[in-house]
């Protein structure tokens, strides 16, 4: 006795929905990941910088910091940079806020709650004491 499977389609919907999620996520990466990338790169030149202090004056220091944010389009002033100099050690501090917007930002049409189209991500990096060693 043989019976014959009715197939009903119901499947489909769960693999739609899995791609929108993947879909939404994938988003998300794409506008995360350079925000992350320029604040590691900044991290990382205020770190090179500190190690160099020595031989560079607190104002040539900030210039250049301040220029490399400017480079990778980071909202660093001279309000929100610290450099800390003591006759040991050289520490850099940079405190700011970036804001990143989803779907399109605060002018949007879309009908979501401002708070899921836009992410305030505050930023406090501060490099280790570097020992200033005389050249």
């Amino acid at each position: 006795m043989r019976r014959t499977q009715r197939a009903r389609g119901s499947g489909k919907l769960g693999c739609i929905i899995w791609l929108a999620i993947l879909g939404l996520i994938g988003y998300g990466l794409y506008k995360i990941i350079p925000v992350k990338i320029a604040i590691s790169t900044f991290y990382d030149f205020m770190e090179e910088e500190a190690s160099f202090a020595s031989i560079r004056s607190t104002q040539t220091l900030q210039k250049e910091i301040l220029a490399k944010a400017r480079d990778l389009d980071l909202p660093v002033g001279e309000e929100n940079l610290i450099i800390k100099r003591t006759k040991e050690s050289v520490t850099i501090e940079a405190h700011y806020q970036i804001t990143v917007d989803f779907f399109g930002g605060p002018s949007s049409k879309f009908p979501l709650p401002s708070q899921w189209k836009r992410y305030v991500w505050k930023v406090d990096d501060v490099t280790r004491p570097r020992p200033i060693f005389l050249v």
